[in-house]
């Protein structure tokens, strides 16, 4: 199953919901309305990871809306997931893609972005890809360390 930009955008708010966030009306509609609520939010995470794995998403602005919803989740089996999509965005230099991974990975507490920035935006392109560098080296010389 293939989610538009407005599906993903649901998604984020189910998500944000099962988390017992609160809504504005327009959003409570906007979830009201969704087809997708006859799915557990558990089972609207597998169908998102799933297509971002397989490739379903071939643009850059549907896997970013993708990675956006599953910001919404606040799962950390996820980090592992958004490594390997943070590898790939990055070698491909896929700057907004890279933002939104870091900014999950930022929302489930994973040091993505380098401490000593004073903003975040996905327009600061060139640090958004030397903090994805760096995050990522950091995590493989830690998991070597483990081995």
């Amino acid at each position: 199953m293939k989610l538009t930009n407005e599906q993903f955008t649901e998604a984020g708010f189910i998500f944000e919901k099962a988390n017992g966030n609160s809504h504005s009306d327009f959003e409570k509609q906007i979830i009201a309305e969704s087809e997708l609520t006859k799915f557990k939010p558990t089972e609207l995470e597998k169908i998102i990871v799933d297509g971002l794995n397989s490739g379903l998403y071939e643009n850059e602005d549907e896997r970013v809306s993708g990675y956006w919803s599953l910001s919404k989740i606040g799962n950390r089996n996820l980090i592992a997931e958004y490594k390997k999509w943070l590898r790939t965005e990055l070698d491909n230099e896929n700057g907004i893609a890279v933002f939104q991974i870091l900014v999950g990975l930022d929302r489930l507490d994973e040091p993505a972005f380098n401490e000593n920035r004073t903003g975040r935006g996905e327009d600061e392109t060139e640090l958004n890809l030397q903090d994805a560098k760096e995050y990522l080296n950091k995590n493989k010389n830690s998991a070597q360390h483990r081995v």
